[in-house]
């Protein structure tokens, strides 16, 4: 907020202020100190990770390149050494893609990374032990959902990564899953990220299910308390799960996961959020905004016992809590803000600022 010294008395510069105060505290506020080189594209987007990926740095702005095609991607993400990576234009892949330590994989406008194999070749990003990694302003394409019971063959599967801020993408149509957390992985941010299914479900695959359409499974077992207890946290903020999401949006077992300012107004869920053992969630300030979201915004899945799960202030969902075992509720205390519920569909559909690959990003 600006003000005209010359034409304003005391009493409105003073209203003046305390506006400004009430809309910096009561949003996602805009940040100086950006972590990539970026044109704000929003009030409310912070362009920091958020809660429980805070810590990602990523490349840092170190070693950078820009890369457009699927050698030069390949090589620019290997080993643990810095390194900020620009992708150009549209690449394939023909087999997912292992990304080491300490990068950051940004798209400029238009880029896109897909891989269309209906096998176990699918998938595009691996980060199997990868620590501080950000990827940013991409969409990423899957063939379209089939149940072949790969392991690991999401757009973005992370197996016991630590410190991951995946921000402003539009991940559509993995074969397995658009994003799986799974195996101890931990402090993960991920905001501003669109999820959706625009291919129709192919049936007949070897795992049984004809529709998985199945977007974000953080924790892929029951069996996991080794690897997983006290791990699997993580935040997503004002992020979409839209179009062709049947379910896993997202659905948990054993962390402590935040889902804040996100929107559900697809027709095809089965469920939005699933809580599942141990699982910790606290969804606050949402958007579901279609009956079928409604309608089935929460499942204990397949009865799973030992979780809580909090809802506060979301639209189109009344406030409740549910708990079974003695673990408290989970709560946030890191810094953040939310937005209130009833401009998140407005505020995440914008095409120009809002969820998506929506930022004019330079190198």
């Amino acid at each position: 907020m600006f003000f005209n010294h010359n034409h304003l008395n005391y009493s409105l510069m003073f209203a003046g202020i305390l506006l400004a105060i009430t809309v910096m505290f009561s949003s996602c506020s805009k940040e100086d100190n950006a972590t990539e080189n970026t044109d704000v594209p929003a009030s409310y987007d912070s362009l920091r990770p958020i809660g429980f990926g805070e810590k990602t740095t990523g490349g840092n702005n170190q070693n950078i390149s820009v890369v457009s095609t699927a050698a030069q991607l390949a090589e620019a993400v290997k080993g643990t050494s810095p390194a900020t990576v620009y992708v150009q234009g549209n690449i394939t892949l023909d087999k997912m893609l292992p990304v080491g330590s300490n990068k950051s994989i940004i798209g400029l406008p238009g880029a896109t990374i897909s891989n269309l194999n209906l096998n176990e070749n699918a998938g595009i990003f691996l980060l199997d032990g990868s620590n501080n990694v950000i990827i940013r302003n991409l969409t990423l394409l899957g063939p379209g959902a089939y149940d072949i019971d790969a392991n690991y063959s999401d757009n973005i599967s992370l197996i016991g990564a630590k410190n991951v801020w995946v921000d402003h993408c539009d991940i559509q149509d993995g074969i397995d899953g658009n994003f799986d957390i799974v195996e101890g992985s931990d402090s993960i941010c991920v905001s501003w990220t669109r999820f959706r299914y625009l291919l129709e479900p192919f049936s007949g695959g070897s795992g049984g299910n004809d529709d998985h359409r199945n977007s974000n499974l953080i924790g892929n077992s029951n069996n996991t308390a080794d690897l997983d207890e006290g791990r699997l946290n993580c935040t997503f903020i004002c992020c979409w799960w839209g179009e062709g999401c049947s379910e896993r949006c997202p659905r948990v077992r054993f962390g402590n996961v935040h889902v804040v300012n996100c929107l559900y107004d697809g027709n095809d869920y089965k469920y939005c959020v699933g809580y599942g053992v141990y699982s910790n969630i606290y969804v606050e300030n949402c958007a579901f905004t279609s009956n079928t979201a409604r309608e089935n915004a929460l499942i204990d899945y397949r009865g799973d016992k030992d979780f809580n799960i909090k809802v506060v202030g979301c639209l189109g969902v009344d406030d409740i809590e549910l708990s079974q075992g003695d673990r408290g509720q989970f709560i946030p205390t890191y810094g953040y803000s939310a937005i209130n519920s009833d401009i998140v569909a407005s505020v995440l559909r914008n095409g120009d600022s809002g969820a998506g690959p929506t930022l004019d990003i330079k190198p």
